[in-house]
This record gives C-alpha cells, structure tokens and sequence, in this order.
C-alpha cells in the first residue's frame, strides 16, 4: 500500500537516532531540519509539499534503514550445496497478509496496530537490491528509554522533593516494532542475521530474536545455519591494525599485572591506540595487553559537507580473552549506519579482516 510521507517520516524518528536519521538522512535527501525530530516533524506538517515530492526517497531511506541501522549481527558461513538451496527456494517464498505486512514499510506503534498484530517472529517483505536479498521479519519488542522529566510539568507541590536535583531521568520500558533480517548476498557464501538493536535493548533478548529467525530461516528454505562464524579475532586484529583507518573510540583490556581497563575518547576525531596515556601505558609493560572489547568508528565523506560515521562494536569479556581456550563470540554490533552503503563499508572490514 502506499504509505502517507507523514507515517514515512514518524517511521524514520522511531527507528533512528537523531545525528542518522535526522541530521543525514534528511540532509542528504535534500529535506530541511529543525532542532530534533519534534521540531522537524512539526516544520514540515506545516509545511509537507516538500517531503511529499520526496516520498519515494523517504520511503528507500526508511527500508535501508530498517535493513541495516542499529543491528545485532552474527555471520553464518554456508557450504555450496545449502547456499544454492537457499538461493533456489527465496524465489517461491510468499509474505502472509499481516498488518505488518499492509502497512510496511511503516513502523507500528502501540497505540497504532501493535498491540494487534500477531505473536513471535512475522515476515513481513523480501527486499532485494544488487547486493542480495533480504528477508524481512516484524515482531513487537522491548526496550528500555530514559528521557528527561519536566519537574515544571509535575503536580503542584511535588517538585519540592526535587530541588536539590539540577536533573530528573525518567526511565521507561517500551514495546516497539522490530525489523530482524537475514541478508543472503548475490555473490559468496557467508549469510549476516540483523537482529533489531536500538539502544536500551538488552543483548538477551536480541540473541533470543535471533534463534527465533534462525527456526523462521530453516522453515522457509529447508536449510539450518551452521555454527556462527567467530568474530573474536576481530578486537585484536582491528585494534592492531594501523592501516584500518577507522578511529578506536573505546577499548577494555586486561595486562598482566592484572589489571582491567576501559578506555573511551572524549574527543570524536581521537584515535585511541594513538592517544599519549594509552600509548604511554602500553610502553611501560612487559607483554602485550589482551583486548576483550572493541568500538570502532569509520568516517566516511558523503557529500560536499555531509558525512556518516558508522560504529562496529566487538564486545566480549576479560575472562574469555585470558580464557586457555580459543575465545568465541558470535555477534557484533553495528550501530549509526544511515543504509546500505554505511553498512556494506563496515561489513568489508570486518570481511577483510576475517576473510569472510
């Protein structure tokens, strides 16, 4: 169905962040911006000639994002026979009529459809560009939000209780539409689970949103996923790689003194492996240190004054690093990516760097 630009745009502030879907999406869609989402979405309902002659746009920017903006994302190495199998069944597969389907690609809000639609993992559309293609599943998630209380809003007399305090956080679990995709590309072999991951979500309930589209997968195509492909070797291999280019923003680490760290920049441009006191630390031990956890952020020119900066995260912990054992982790996260470009980048990175 053809969705209104008013839902398209109320999709996009749902789904992603401000300094994405906002400031970058919009600006390079030629859309203008207010301050923050409220002011924006109010601007252009004053004002929707513009945003209606870009629906088509809004409507691209919207799927690319529910495709690849804020994910949980495990790689599944497949063998020639299954990947073919795989390929040979997408072609027959056919979208139940769902309200998640009818009003795709709109995201469903508890007052508007959720709280109606169907239990557990839905698919909802097959997506396909030049890339591969992309099964699309819907399900009502949770997450957890803080937002900022307005002691002037509250009752009469009740803010006195709060004069010591120069700011109240309010924190609010929510349900929320979640696109999970398994993206099966044109060219190679190793499949990428996207589990919906917006901030405040907790990792056990991504992982259990994966196992229920690993069981929607096998049903679909007759083919079970393999093991994860390990990403451990991700940390050390990204983090010890100078020719990478993107700029390491947060690092845990153990040394042998026994010591736990965890480093973050403050400044954005700043690249930690090449900030004095880190450096300066390093320098002072006697063996190597044994990162466990890893944000990197990549900074890529878009247009004339507009750029993205999309984030990949390897988190693990102290114990698997100076585990005995080969440490396994099947997951990363990839989080600020405005679509598929964004996403392809980090995803040829993390290819480079475990050849897959």
């Amino acid at each position: 169905m053809d969705v209104p630009v008013s839902d398209v745009l109320q999709s996009l502030r749902e789904r992603a962040p401000w300094p994405v879907g906002g400031r970058r999406i919009l600006a390079d869609i030629g859309i203008a911006r207010g301050r923050g989402w409220q002011n924006t979405l109010q601007k252009l309902g004053e004002s929707p000639k513009k945003s209606e002659e870009k629906i088509d746009e809004l409507v691209e920017a919207l799927k690319s994002h529910q495709i690849c903006g804020e994910k949980l994302v495990s790689f599944f190495k497949l063998d020639t026979a299954d990947i073919a199998a795989v390929r040979e069944k997408l072609f027959a597969i056919d979208v139940p009529e769902t309200v998640f389907s009818k009003y795709y690609p709109a995201t469903l809000s508890e007052a508007g459809g959720l709280k109606d639609a169907p239990a557990g993992l839905v698919l909802t559309s097959v997506e396909e560009n030049e890339k591969g293609i992309g099964l699309i599943f819907s399900s009502a998630r949770v997450t957890t939000i803080r937002e900022h209380i307005d002691v002037d809003a509250l009752s009469d007399g009740s803010d006195t209780a709060f004069d010591d305090y120069e700011e109240i956080i309010g924190i609010k679990t929510v349900r929320f539409h979640a696109f999970d995709v398994i993206w099966i590309p044109t060219s190679g072999d190793t499949l990428d689970v996207r589990i919906d991951f917006p901030e405040g979500t907790l990792s056990e309930i991504a992982v259990a949103a994966r196992k229920l589209a690993l069981t929607q997968f096998a049903k679909l195509t007759g083919v079970a996923m393999p093991e994860p492909v390990n990403v451990f070797p991700l940390i050390d291999k990204m983090y010890s790689d100078g020719t990478e280019g993107g700029t390491v923003v947060e690092l845990g680490f153990g040394t042998t003194t026994a010591s736990l760290k965890n480093e973050k920049m403050r400044r954005r441009k700043m690249d930690l492996r090449s900030e004095t006191y880190h450096k300066g630390g390093k320098a002072a031990l006697d063996t190597p240190i044994e990162p466990f956890k890893l944000s990197i952020r990549w900074h890529r020119v878009i247009g004339k004054k507009l750029n993205s900066e999309p984030e990949l995260s390897v988190n693990s912990t102290s114990r698997a690093a100076g585990s005995a054992n080969p440490p396994v982790l099947d997951r990363v996260v990839i989080r600020k990516c405005m679509g598929h470009e964004d996403y392809e980048y980090v995803r040829s990175r993390i290819a480079h760097h475990l050849g897959s």
